[in-house]
């Protein structure tokens, strides 16, 4: 079998709802193809217009593909998620991209004509191979989430079996210390000006997660703050987290990858605060749970300086449980453990000495 360094995906999850029923051997089976220390790109054709239903899609794939890769110990493998029309990313941008090959799952076969019409920019470019891959099951779409899903046996799945779609949403203002309720589901380009702020250590799915839905949300900018040192000296393994530069370069990075048409800006941030109390033309904030009484501040400093409140879009921890102070999220902290724990390896087995 061949393997590839540069895998696309297509998908089209319709109904959304049971992308981890129906899509979970499709892409252990795309990871198969790829090579430990490629790239999978899960191109999802026509996605939900919503806010709420976007963050369910993208985080699912996400940890799908992350839960798998450690299964198959495939983890250095690169996914990242791309959206059809977010962004500025469309069929054309796709077909201009280096995969090596496209994959479809058996039962969206009728996506590969996208690609067969022109598949690159280029006449001197080879023609892609295609890959047809199992799936399990095939069901009629339902209009909505209310719908009951029918397999192919003809069996019902419950309205209780549909999805909790997390608290991913608009947080109403609250004067409760930053508690406030979730509502609104939004709509892909919203805002002109978006803002979002964190370390982005060692960029992980989390990560990519909050840039991609914060990029959701924008229809113009993203402004990104990147943590600087003075609020990094109490990190575990700080010896271990990459410079500033590689953290804005990372973040830069895959935001013109998924995004190509979207301004994206980094700057260093050594307070809660950043440039989002300083640029009055911010529309939004994107913050994860743990971080809503920080994103209260924000509000607060900005009504005190004249400003808008911004508008607080909240995403899911991934992984986190929020009444155990988040215990179990996807960390950076963990990453560079993994560091450590392999640099005291190696130094606990000495020098390799070379065959004579």
């Amino acid at each position: 079998m061949s393997l590839y360094t540069t895998t696309l995906l297509l998908l089209n999850p319709d109904p959304y709802i049971s992308i981890n029923r129906l899509y979970r051997r499709v892409i252990q089976e795309a990871l198969h193809v790829t090579l430990p220390t490629g790239y999978l790109d899960i191109f999802v054709v026509r996605p939900p217009a919503r806010f709420r239903e976007t963050h369910y899609v993208v985080a699912q794939l996400y940890m799908i593909a992350a839960e798998l890769k450690e299964f198959e110990h495939r983890e250095d493998i690169n996914v990242r998620v791309l959206l059809e029309g977010v962004g500025g990313f469309n069929i054309a941008d796709a077909r201009k991209r280096s995969w090596e090959v496209v994959a479809v799952a058996k039962d969206d076969t009728k996506l590969l004509p996208i690609f067969i019409a022109e598949q690159h920019s280029s006449w001197f470019s080879p023609a892609l191979q295609i890959i047809i891959l199992p799936m399990v099951g095939s069901i009629e779409a339902p209009s909505s989430l209310s719908s009951v899903e029918r397999d192919d046996d003809g069996d019902n799945y419950a309205e209780e079996d549909v999805p909790d779609l997390g608290v991913a949403g608009l947080v109403v203002d609250s004067t409760d210390e930053g508690d406030g309720d979730v509502e609104d589901e939004g709509e892909e380009g919203q805002y002109p000006v978006v803002a979002l702020g964190g370390t982005f250590d060692h960029l992980h799915d989390g990560h990519k997660i909050l840039l991609t839905m914060a990029g959701f949300l924008a229809c113009e900018s993203l402004i990104i703050g990147v943590t600087g040192e003075a609020l990094l000296q109490n990190k575990k393994y700080k010896e271990y987290l990459e410079p500033l530069t590689q953290r804005c370069d990372a973040v830069l990075d895959f935001l013109a990858y998924i995004y190509p048409t979207l301004h994206a800006t980094t700057h260093e941030i050594n307070d809660v605060y950043g440039q989002s109390v300083t640029i009055e033309a911010i529309d939004a904030l994107v913050i994860s749970g743990e971080t809503r009484q920080g994103a209260k501040m924000v509000n607060d400093e900005r009504r005190r300086r004249g400003f808008h409140a911004l508008k607080i879009w909240e995403i899911d921890v991934v992984n986190g449980d929020a009444n155990n102070q988040w215990a179990g999220k996807l960390s950076s902290t963990d990453l560079r453990k993994r560091e450590f724990e392999k640099d005291e390896l190696a130094k606990s087995q000495g020098p390799q000495q070379k065959p004579e």
